[in-house]
């Protein structure tokens, strides 16, 4: 089995038992509040980031915190989310635009210090909106061509990788099936 398969099915399997587990937290306790922390704290932690493009080059936003650089529009997956549903969001809080997943480009897992980071890259296809910065944690935003991404200190490598693969039209790459085995239930399985 390839290793970006297992990754996406062990991306489903976390997600829909976290989702699972803080419904019923919820539902059990008689709480009203939303059981979502603003960031994740468990050992396991799932990123998006939403590779968006114009011809050759893509949008880059700039964060007000951390990194302080350019880097793809993302943040992390919500229990309750599925990675689809997470780079939709991401992209329209730090962008303005409404997206639609289109394509799997890159997934990186890291593990350090006993928790294990799982980022998957997608290419979006652009429905509408407003190109805005939010202006909360992303100061400003640019489409950046891959040359001068290369050239900058402040735009992260693995960003630079996955919008070299994302140019590459030949380069294979996952989609969204139609496959559900149940209505209901919040799934996607890329292949």
């Amino acid at each position: 089995m390839r290793t970006s398969s297992r990754i996406v099915r062990i991306t489903e399997n976390y997600l829909s038992v976290t989702a699972t587990i803080s419904l019923a937290l919820v539902e059990v306790s008689g709480l009203t509040v939303n059981p979502e922390p603003e960031y994740p704290t468990g050992p396991f932690t799932i990123g998006v980031g939403g590779v968006v493009l114009d011809q050759d080059r893509v949008l880059l936003v700039k964060l007000t915190y951390g990194h302080k650089g350019w880097i793809l529009p993302g943040g992390y997956v919500k229990s309750t989310e599925t990675i689809g549903k997470a780079v939709k969001r991401e992209v329209h809080e730090e962008t303005g635009l409404e997206v639609e997943p289109r394509q799997v480009v890159a997934a990186r897992s890291k593990a350090d210090q006993g928790r294990c980071d799982i980022y998957v890259a997608l290419l979006v296809k652009v429905l509408g909106g407003e190109l805005k910065p939010d202006r909360k944690e992303i100061s400003d935003l640019k489409y950046f061509s891959l040359n001068e991404m290369e050239s900058r200190s402040d735009v992260p490598k693995l960003n630079t990788w996955i919008v070299r693969r994302a140019l590459e039209k030949t380069a294979p790459r996952f989609t969204l099936s139609g496959y559900k085995p149940d209505p209901q239930q919040m799934y996607e399985l890329w292949f």
